[in-house]
């Protein structure tokens, strides 16, 4: 008698879930529901698994709901309830319980159960995990346990994150996909998350994380249109592609859902030994804002001219190289009075913004927005950074209210960028002067400036709310952003040797030396952010 291998998510712990004490542990799809309310947030391997899993919650949460027809009092309804509807939930996860079987014979989750090769190749679990680079089993934090095999749980976890930020490349060729050529499959672009700068709304706990997350409706407050099914609700895949890249998904859900990939998990029952990874559907990023509800958007010219249609949006992915707070542009555009906007907001702030107009309950509370994404290699065919990086804002400054406060914090945001430029031409300046290249002091100096920032930043931000007097905190901040900066220029000063006091012939500029070099500086700094008393300063900033 042979007794079947079954992994169901829906009761398996495999979540990993944070409690207020600092106590993680696994959870199954039911618990980590029942227990929203009372767990902080969830943590993975890698902070992008976070975001994987979480949309996969949010697909589940939508279709357990019942028919939505007044969005945001729905929406504001169950924001009020202690707890979420887990009855709800779980008649929804009963009803399809079966398809949600990690090791299921016929319809494993996420998966293709007969998905194979001509030649019957079986990859290695560093296609599946993430942090374990190809090639490079040195560059991990694996290397002392090994990738030969992982645990059921782990595996899950990472089938969702493939399916979202999958890199790009050559990858086993399925039969039964006709695109394969000479037993490949050729490069159709990451997973459909790894094309996002993802934008996660966080609340005090899971509960409120989701539903800050739950757009329910558009702008005028209307329900989506019906049809939207996650992977789960439909026939089961085979190696065959499913969609051409030619498909408009029907909304959110089938993008949280996305199946960018054809996968096989090689297991023994008590544990995944192996992988096989073949393309899945392709997706066109352009416009897919209204289905798209956790990202930023740009204005592409080059894409319509491409395609001839306008206006064309694309999804704005994150920068790694800059904090997430001086990208605060993207996520509060300016709105113009005519014609087409060059950004657009993401969905789920958009849709908080609705509600506020509306609950004034809702004016109160601080939103934690968290940037995941990853930044990709050559061509797209590695890892080379994971961006995880968050910050505290009030409700005041989502709403419509706060337009003209956020309006005013993005200002004073260029305006420091501004003044970091400064200290970084004052350092280039002073290398020039001692004779050396300026690129490198310069690079060095704004990242250390920004090091310096940064946290007094956050802390300044996420006081801001609607009743704060705005020209006191923007005073306030300009003084402790000028406080930084000119502390850490006189450090520079103090630093610069004899040859650059000296100093030497510039390009421009004529002769250029320390003393020189910081006048402009004092110019260029009190240009960008000025002190009350002063208004802004005549001098402008020169660079040698």
């Amino acid at each position: 008698m042979t007794t079947e291998i079954s992994f169901n998510l829906t009761t398996e712990p495999w979540i990993p879930a944070r409690l207020p004490d600092g106590a993680v542990l696994e959870l199954s799809l039911r618990d980590t529901f029942a227990q929203a309310h009372d767990i902080q947030d969830l943590v993975g391997e890698v902070p992008t698994q976070v975001f994987a899993i979480t949309r996969l919650l949010l697909a589940i949460l939508h279709r357990s709901l019942p028919e939505i027809n007044r969005p945001v009092d729905d929406w504001i309804e169950l924001w009020n309830e202690p707890k979420l509807l887990t009855e709800l939930i779980d008649d929804y996860l009963c009803q399809w319980s079966e398809r949600f079987d990690l090791l299921h014979p016929e319809t494993p989750f996420y998966q293709v159960a007969q998905l194979h090769t001509k030649k019957g190749e079986v990859s290695g679990l560093e296609k599946l995990i993430a942090d374990v680079p190809n090639g490079e089993p040195f560059f991990t934090t694996r290397r002392d346990r090994g990738v030969g095999s992982i645990s059921v749980a782990e595996a899950a976890r990472w089938l969702v994150h493939v399916h979202a930020f999958d890199v790009s490349g050559i990858k086993s060729g399925a039969d039964g996909d006709d695109r394969v050529k000479g037993g490949k499959g050729y490069p159709i672009g990451t997973g459909w998350a790894g094309e996002l700068g993802g934008v996660l709304l966080e609340g005090r706990n899971l509960k409120e994380t989701l539903l800050l997350n739950l757009v329910l409706g558009d702008d005028a407050d209307t329900p989506f249109a019906a049809g939207d099914l996650p992977s789960w609700e439909r026939e089961p895949q085979t190696g065959a592609v499913e969609f051409n890249g030619k498909h408009e998904p029907t909304g959110q859900i089938e993008l949280f859902t996305w199946q960018s990939r054809r996968v096989r998990l090689v297991h023994d029952g008590a544990a995944v030994t192996g992988v096989l990874i073949a393309n899945g559907d392709a997706l066109r990023p352009q416009n897919l804002f209204r289905q798209e509800t956790m990202t930023a958007w740009r204005r592409s010219k080059p894409q319509e001219t491409k395609l001839r249609i306008e206006p064309v949006y694309m999804p704005r992915t994150h920068n790694p190289e800059r904090s997430f707070w001086r990208g605060l542009s993207a996520l509060f555009p300016e709105i113009p009075a005519e014609g087409y906007a060059a950004a657009m907001r993401p969905g789920n702030l958009q849709w908080i913004s609705t509600i506020l107009a509306k609950e004034d309950g809702l004016h109160d509370i601080s939103v934690r927005t968290h940037a995941y994404g990853i930044s990709y290699g050559t061509q797209s065919s590695t890892v080379d950074e994971i961006i995880d990086d968050a910050f505290m804002v009030h409700s005041a400054l989502i709403s419509d209210t706060g337009r003209e406060l956020t309006a005013r914090v993005v200002d004073v945001i260029a305006a420091t960028e501004q003044a970091v430029d400064a200290l970084g031409h004052l350092a280039g300046n002073l290398a020039i002067a001692a004779g050396g290249d300026n690129a490198g002091p310069r690079d060095r100096a704004r990242e250390r400036a920004y090091f310096a920032i940064d946290p007094q930043f956050r802390r300044w931000l996420a006081a801001l709310d609607i009743g704060v007097d705005v020209d006191n905190v923007l005073v306030d901040w300009r003084e402790t952003a000028r406080t930084i900066i000119r502390r850490q220029a006189e450090e520079i000063v103090d630093a610069s040797g004899p040859a650059a006091w000296i100093g030497r012939e510039a390009k421009i500029g004529g002769v250029v030396n320390t003393p020189k070099a910081y006048e402009w500086f004092l110019g260029a700094l009190y240009n960008a952010l000025p002190e009350p008393q002063r208004g802004r300063a005549e001098s402008e900033e020169r660079s040698a």
